[in-house]
């Protein structure tokens, strides 16, 4: 009998599959397996198109393989010479980001409903199993089209060089014992020990039995929710239970889209143009000439794009910028400036005499020269882009500046409903890379900043380490420094992401 092919509910020697003690997600590949032979494609070995699971399959093993390359870059490459339906787009997009976004979960599930270790079959093998199972736990997908058309669209992709053996026999058993195995619930369950979170309710299975109680709520949650360990860990220890239950769910949650209007666009007026695309939008809390928009899809044909009325920023990104005083006259420095969503505030509201935005590739500034052309706004002051190293403890400038504004890369556990794949970075020693960037950006930007100029610090994190812990090392190494203003957004305040801002003056003397 063929081992890569166990009959349903069968492990390898015919009778069930065994019940293994389940393992915290983990994120081990075999080490002898050969890279990926493909680039990103568009048709199988026949020539056909691929059919859009398939493509998912196929963009899922090159994210796997691709360790530094998101899967935006991937979906961009692909749909870029192909003729998928408006609607296959979507749900192309929805596959990719929805499996990795869950990512977790999935591989759990997984180990739950195979006979052997997850990493143990191949890398297309893995990733046709996983969107079998993110489409029936999270899309709840009928189950015939779980089975058969993920296993149709793994042998449109299937590696010769490592899939010389048919393991569609495999792939369907483990789906459709899935498929036997879950119970869609809608109603609320409370904090099971057998059921995974779902949009619409929650997925029960018959094999699962997650941790119970207090000492078992970060495995149990980190399961049910689709989030590291680490991560659930961290924000149990900082905020209350239910907040953080909240923040679980918001983040697997597609974002809401907000536009800022453009001085002087008025709100009413855009939201009637909106109303006659069909589309429908509100004004948001939080921050003034912000609609949040619903049922948008392509940005670019929202009603005064190319006339650049507007530019997509969150709520929270926008009030964080605006904490930057107004100042006639004055100088900016912004040392993370792409895509230029903060600048683009910055200048519209007026006042900046010379904005100097940096950042390390040409790709990136060319990003903030077409969108603050789209603005019109690239003529609003005198205008320098910059491009400059990586290690920002090497950049000197022959001016100083009244204003800078450090917009730091951080975890962005603030927006992990927008960054797909950043929950699955987040670990204590990349938070250490971190720190070493922002520490460098502060002290670049307080290099460069005039005595009794602002400087303004933000990041789209939560992990005080990243924050407050970074402006506390920073006021203690600079005396001439002080604390103006703090503030600290959770995901969800106001209906915008999560995030962190602290103003900063040196003091005259």
């Amino acid at each position: 009998m063929n081992t890569d092919r166990p009959t349903r509910n069968s492990g390898r020697d015919g009778g069930p599959l065994p019940k293994k003690r389940q393992t915290p997600p983990t994120d081990d590949a075999p080490l002898l397996e050969p890279p990926y032979r493909f680039p990103v494609i568009r048709h199988g070995e026949r020539g056909s198109a691929l059919s859009t699971r398939a493509a998912a399959i196929h963009l899922l093993t090159l994210w796997e393989q691709s360790a530094h390359t998101p899967m935006e870059q991937l979906i961009r490459e692909y749909l870029q010479h192909c003729d998928l339906s408006t609607s296959d787009r979507g749900f192309l997009v929805e596959l990719c980001y929805g499996s990795v976004r869950m990512r977790g979960t999935v591989q759990y599930l997984a180990r739950a409903f195979m006979d052997r270790p997850f990493t143990e079959v191949s890398r297309t093998t893995r990733s046709a199993i996983a969107l079998g199972i993110y489409q029936r736990t999270y899309l709840r997908t009928p189950d015939h089209a779980v089975v058969s058309e993920t296993v149709d669209g793994w042998r449109q992709v299937k590696d010769p060089k490592i899939d010389s053996i048919d393991r569609s026999g495999y792939i369907n058993a483990v789906l459709r014992n899935l498929c036997d195995g879950i119970e869609d619930v809608d109603e609320d369950l409370g904090d099971p020990r057998n059921a995974v979170r779902v949009l619409t309710g929650w997925a029960r299975f018959g094999r699962l039995t997650l941790q119970g109680g207090d000492a078992g709520r970060i495995q149990r949650w980190s399961v049910q929710y689709g989030h590291p360990p680490e991560l659930v860990r961290r924000w149990l220890e900082r905020y209350p239970i239910e907040k953080v239950r909240l923040m679980l769910e918001r983040d697997n949650k597609t974002p809401p889209l907000f536009i800022v209007l453009r001085q002087p666009r008025e709100l009413k007026h855009q939201i009637r143009l909106l109303k006659k695309a069909g589309l429908e939008a509100k004004a948001a809390q939080g921050a003034p000439r912000i609609l949040e928009v619903t049922g948008a899809g392509l940005i670019e044909k929202i009603p005064g794009y190319y006339s650049g009325d507007f530019w997509v920023q969150d709520v929270t990104a926008r009030r964080l910028a605006l904490c930057m005083p107004h100042r006639e006259g004055a100088h900016l420095l912004d040392l993370c400036a792409a895509p230029g969503g903060k600048l683009a505030t910055l200048l519209d509201r007026g006042g900046i005499e010379s904005a100097t935005a940096c950042d390390i590739s040409d790709v990136k500034l060319d990003r903030i020269r077409d969108n603050l052309e789209r603005l019109q706004l690239g003529d609003s002051c005198r205008l320098q882009l910059l491009e400059v190293s990586r290690d920002a403890s090497r950049l000197r400038l022959d001016q100083s500046f009244e204003q800078v504004l450090v917009d730091a890369p951080c975890s962005n556990s603030g927006v992990l409903n927008r960054r797909h794949e950043a929950r699955w970075r987040f670990s204590p020693e990349v938070l250490g890379d971190l720190e070493q960037q922002q520490m460098a950006l502060l002290k670049a930007g307080v290099r460069h900043l005039i005595r009794g100029g602002h400087l303004l610090y933000t990041t789209c994190s939560v992990e005080p380490q990243e924050n407050q812990d970074m402006i506390r090392r920073t006021l203690e190494q600079n005396t001439e420094l002080r604390l103006i203003e703090e503030i600290e957004i959770l995901p969800g305040d106001l209906g915008g992401d999560g995030g962190y801002g602290a103003l900063l003056q040196r003091v005259e003397r």
